[in-house]
């Protein structure tokens, strides 16, 4: 007649439940046995009996294992299983709530601050324990006005992207850009020229400017640059002189600042290379 496997549980219990009543027994006869000499004193006959009951209840439990280690595994792997399963069916939702920690534990914003998160920018708007809400940004490193469409960012994307809070330029930002001259005009004396034209237009906001540096200094300890506008001379990869312009202005100026020292910058040089009419008329012969 072959083995039923089914039967296991119950050859289990009943080894159990031997193994109970034998040790019960043997306790039994060992505490008896330990009152009945009497050349022992009443506290090492308590000791006695204290350790004789640890090591029978030590006793039962390694053979209940032994005897329950199959059932045991068995168990254990089909909590492992459930484990794993319901790790893998919830795993963005474990991220987005770690996020959420990371971003509660570490402070990196809050609602209205300007932040950008991998390849999203925008202002928060609303954060839960699971997404982010931005108003969107334009594109572009420097602008800063809303399209209009908002990003709803998992929380998941904080633990894998840097996050940049631009709070403390909300008010005013470095706004580069660059002017490529072509044909390349003459050199003597045009880092004078571009330096009076973007002084000029930038003299409006230069207080205001120092102003908000020294503030963001102290309220973020770090240490910016020079507020004052930065004019350098560099070259393209195709010869071509450019004008590279850096201003520490309202961002809400950036743009028409850059469009008002372009079209003057732009102007001077066209003047500039136009030639002198005076320089261009045939000279009076002396013989006449």
């Amino acid at each position: 007649m072959p083995f039923d496997p089914a039967l296991l549980p119950q050859f289990d219990l009943l080894a159990s439940f031997l193994l109970l009543l034998l040790l019960w027994i043997a306790r039994k006869i060992v505490v008896r046995s330990i009152r009945a000499r009497t050349e022992l004193a009443p506290q090492d006959q308590r000791r006695l009996i204290t350790s004789a009951r640890n090591v029978f209840l030590l006793l039962l439990l390694i053979g209940l294992v032994m005897i329950w280690a199959p059932q045991l595994r068995t168990f254990a792997l089909s909590l492992t299983a459930v484990a794993v399963a319901i790790v893998v069916a919830t795993k963005e939702l474990i991220l987005c709530l770690s996020g959420a920690v990371l971003r509660a534990t570490t402070r990196a914003f809050a609602v209205g601050d300007w932040i950008e998160v991998g390849e999203n920018r925008g202002e928060v708007t609303d954060h839960t324990v699971l997404a982010t809400t931005l108003q969107e940004f334009g594109a572009g490193p420097n602008a800063y006005v809303p399209t209009g469409r908002t990003i709803v960012v998992p929380n998941s994307l904080l633990l894998t992207a840097p996050v940049r809070n631009q709070s403390a330029l909300r008010d005013l930002t470095y706004h580069r850009f660059v002017v490529t001259l072509d044909p390349t005009p003459r050199i003597g004396g045009a880092h004078a020229l571009v330096s009076d034209i973007v002084g000029r237009h930038y003299a409006p906001f230069r207080d205001e400017a120092a102003r908000a540096n020294a503030a963001i200094e102290r309220r973020t300890h770090s240490d910016l640059p020079d507020p004052a506008p930065l004019v350098r001379f560099r070259t393209s990869e195709l010869g071509k002189l450019r004008v590279e312009v850096t201003l520490f202005c309202p961002a809400n100026a950036a743009e028409r600042l850059e469009s008002e020292i372009t079209l003057e910058l732009l102007s001077a040089i066209e003047a500039d290379r136009e030639p002198d009419p005076m320089s261009s008329s045939s000279p009076v012969s002396e013989a006449d």
